[in-house]
């Protein structure tokens, strides 16, 4: 494989990583929360765990830190 071509898969695979980093983490802490639902039923812990989650999907999913970047996506 050239150069070229190594350059240009570089950057996908470790936007492909992180996605899957962030759906395993999700996944996870989904896990977490039926385990703590069904045995301890602990409202303030439910809380955390689903703000946890919304920081992921923001962040990740919905793209919030590019916002402030300071080069153009486009």
């Amino acid at each position: 494989m050239s150069e070229r071509k190594k350059a240009a898969t570089k950057p996908k695979t470790g936007i492909y990583r992180t996605g899957y980093v962030v759906a395993i983490i999700l996944a996870i802490v989904t896990v977490v929360e039926y385990y703590i639902a069904t045995h301890f039923n602990s409202f303030a812990v439910m809380m955390l765990l689903g703000l946890l989650k919304a920081y992921f999907v923001v962040n990740y999913f919905m793209h919030i830190k590019t916002l402030w970047s300071e080069e153009e996506s486009h």
